[in-house]
């Protein structure tokens, strides 16, 4: 049976190097800055002028790699440490061809010289200016579009900018939130930087980003009720004077009902996987938690109810090939013998619950 037939897929610097007019200026300049990833930077790069008078057609008229002659066998020969300079002609900017900015006889004379007597150096002298001027146009493009400044410096210019918009920009509460467990990234807090500059949050903005980033169902149920238990000292008693006015602070009880520091998250419907990732100490949950307190900080209480896939509700038996962490007792184990008729909301954990 003969083989199918694959393409073989070349790489993009490559196809770069081979077929430079297929890649607009910006995008050929980002790779090559990203391929020659060295201290010297782009000083490998220089940027040329076009002596044509012919119409440019794309962006990139012309791109030259000269390589080291007596590079170290320990170096890869065609990888970046092998470029000495990297010559890259554009067609739209730069002091001489249709586009420059000198008269077209400059042009028509520098043609001629290297056409005829091989002369080069007066077109060297001109690539020193516009060699800065187009290197400056480069850097003034890309300074003003944040998400190649995040592609070129992340970790150390960007991003502690945009968390301490936030107000999160210390490194220590940084290294806390984007710990192994939790798993909260800066990326994702910086993607809500508009939202969490805030200091206070409505229930829609928080479904929004708990929905969001977790990337399942959310819905938020407000003024949830809870009976809360009163301290000794808010407790009153017959016969002890100066422990409560009747009608103003007085309470009968040694506990409360209250609905303002209390809401539900309900999560669902999950399938099996994603819900047994938001069970107590699973990364979901820790992840959620930690949001949480970034956003609502421990003010309020909130009630996770998890609601499993009608489709997912399994029953268990003993002796099953079930793994004993896969039954859980309380958490996804269910007494049925066939298949189940609705979604199951039996799982509730509190996360900031008061005593």
């Amino acid at each position: 049976m003969p083989a199918p037939q694959r393409r073989q897929t070349t790489g993009v610097i490559e196809q770069l190097l081979r077929e430079p007019q297929r890649f607009g200026f910006f995008q050929a300049v980002r790779l090559l800055e990203r391929w020659l990833a060295t201290p010297e930077g782009l000083r490998k790069l220089n940027f040329r002028n076009s002596i044509s008078l012919a119409f440019p057609s794309n962006e990139v008229e012309s791109l030259l790699v000269h390589r080291h002659q007596d590079l170290d066998p320990a170096h890869d020969p065609d990888g970046p440490d092998g470029i000495e300079r990297i010559d890259l002609t554009p067609a739209f900017m730069g002091l001489l061809g249709v586009t420059g900015t000198l008269p077209l006889h400059y042009t028509e004379s520098l043609a001629q010289r290297e056409l005829y007597q091989k002369d080069h150096a007066a077109r060297a002298f001109m690539d020193v200016f516009s060699h800065r001027a187009v290197m400056l146009f480069y850097q003034a493009w890309k300074k003003h579009r944040l998400h190649i400044q995040y592609e070129g410096d992340r970790r150390q210019r960007f991003m502690p900018m945009a968390l301490a918009l936030a107000g999160i920009g210390q490194r220590s509460l940084r290294d806390r939130l984007q710990s192994e467990r939790t798993g909260v990234a800066d990326e994702a807090l910086a993607f809500y930087t508009g939202t969490l500059q805030q200091r206070t949050l409505s229930a829609r903005q928080l479904q929004q980003v708990l929905q969001g980033y977790l990337d399942v169902p959310v819905r938020l149920e407000q003024f949830v009720g809870r009976w809360y238990t009163l301290p000794e000292a808010g407790r009153h008693y017959l016969g002890r004077p100066g422990r409560g006015g009747l009608g103003q602070s007085a309470m009968l009880g040694e506990r409360v009902w209250q609905r303002d520091l209390r809401m539900r998250i309900v999560l669902g419907p999950l399938d099996h996987v994603r819900f047994r990732r938001f069970l107590p100490g699973a990364p979901g949950a820790l992840a959620l938690r930690e949001l949480l307190t970034l956003m609502n900080g421990v003010s309020l209480e909130f009630e996770v109810n998890l609601q499993l896939r009608q489709d997912d509700v399994r029953g268990s038996a003993l002796n099953s090939s079930r793994m004993s962490t896969e039954a859980r007792l309380g958490w996804d184990t269910f007494l049925q013998t066939g298949p189940a008729n609705e979604d199951r909301a039996d799982v509730r954990y509190d996360i900031h619950a008061a005593a």
